[in-house]
Order: structure tokens, then sequence, then C-alpha cells
């Protein structure tokens, strides 16, 4: 078995349009949370489940980013960053393009607005014993109306997906949590300098052959894509954080 992989890719380059005003002048992740910005949350938690070295793949705002951050090292990390000069690659583009600075075989990925408080060791630990490719953590919600929906076997092979858009909602279903585990080698399936996604090119070509997911059924999970989920995380996250 191989050794648990302490990097991790985080997506924290989109627009973040559905919040509108907010994020005119800073990236989406970067919004507060309670006393700090919300991807400093993120990776004081990544950093307790045992991340140690984070990519930052950028492209909104990113020098937002590089300020505060810098190279990590007043958080007791390793911070790099990937950046396509403000270019929207996707969330397979954008890894595509970090894939340089990705050091192992395997890595873990995160999208950038999402909390979700997963094990990242069981969620490895699944990824070897099925020799898969690619892992996605999955989420239960009661109503997953803006999100797509991911449907699973016994074993947890993923065998398909649904769209957003055509998912009712108040469906109770299970939905893609934002967080993976990748063998490096699926991104021989991604071209560069592409506008790629994960969800719409790289997951569909995977689904039912070596593409699985786990999922969390007590993790707690909020994204902050919405101003009604951001306003959420405000009230229901500071509680939860680690310090």
């Amino acid at each position: 078995m191989m050794n648990f992989p302490a990097e991790a890719v985080l997506l924290v380059g989109g627009l973040g349009t559905r919040l509108k005003t907010l994020t005119q002048n800073i990236p989406k992740p970067m919004l507060s949370v309670g006393d700090r910005p919300f991807l400093e949350h993120l990776i004081l938690r990544l950093k307790k489940e045992g991340i140690a070295r984070f990519i930052l793949a950028t492209a909104y705002l990113s020098d937002k980013m590089r300020d505060y951050f810098g190279d990590g090292r007043k958080w007791g990390i390793t911070i790099v960053y990937s950046d396509p000069q403000g270019r929207q690659l996707g969330t397979a583009g954008s890894i595509k393009e970090a894939e340089e600075e990705i050091e192992g075989k395997q890595f873990f990925a995160f999208n950038g607005d999402v909390y979700f408080d997963v094990s990242l060791r069981e969620l490895w630990e699944f990824h070897q014993r099925k020799k898969a490719r690619a892992t996605l953590a999955l989420a239960r919600l009661a109503d997953t109306g803006r999100y797509g929906t991911v449907s699973i076997d016994g074993a947890g092979a993923i065998a398909g997906f649904l769209e957003k858009n055509k998912n009712p909602t108040g469906a109770d279903a299970l939905i893609n949590g934002g967080a993976y585990v990748f063998d490096k080698s699926i991104l021989g399936l991604v071209p560069a300098g592409k506008d790629f996604s994960l969800e719409y090119h790289v997951f569909p070509k995977l689904a039912g052959k070596s593409l699985y997911g786990l999922l969390f059924p007590r993790a707690f999970f909020i994204d902050i894509g919405t101003p009604e989920d951001y306003q959420r995380a405000q009230e229901l996250l500071p509680p939860l954080l680690p310090r």
C-alpha cells in the first residue's frame, strides 16, 4: 500500500458569480467566516487530517491569496501556487495546470468553497482497497435541487450522475461533496490549457470502471456558493472549526 498522500490541490480559482457583490473584489474562498477567511478554516482542518503541502489552484484575484498565505510557513505547512494568469480552466483543467507541482502518485483535491468534515484517512484507505483511480467523498442531502446527484452500487462503484438541472428540488439523494482522492494518472485524460471539468468530462469516462464513492452520512457539509449558504456558514461553522 502506498503511503498516505500528505498533499492536496485546493480548487480556489472560481469567479463566485452567484455571490454577486460579495466577490467583486475578493475571491470566494477568502470571504470571512467568523474571524478569518473561509479558506484558512479549510486549510486548518485539512492540516489536522494530515495534509502538510497545499497547492492552491488559483485564477481569479489570485494575489489576494498569495498576499495572505505566502508560503504557508506561518501555519506550519507548505503552500505553492498554480496560476493560469486569470484564465478559467474548470475543475479538471485547473488540476492539470498544477500537475508539475503535484509530487506524489496519489493526491487529495478539494473544492475551495466547501467544508466537508470527512476522515481523509478513511477515504484514502477505501481508495486503496478498491484500486480506484478516483474516489469521491459523498454526502447525503435532504434537498439536492442545486446539486448534481450520484448513483453507486453496493460496492461503492459510481454508476452514473444526474445533472443538477435535471434533479428535482427536494429529493433526498447522494451528492459529490467536493473532496477527492486521485491517482495522478487521471490527468492523462485532461488536455493542457483547456477549460475542462471533472464533473462533465473526466468522471463520466471513469464511471463503471475505476471511479468510486464513499458516503460519509454523519459528516458536516456546507458550501458557501450562494448568499443563503454563505449566511448559513456564518451561523453553523464557527462552533465546529479547529483553532
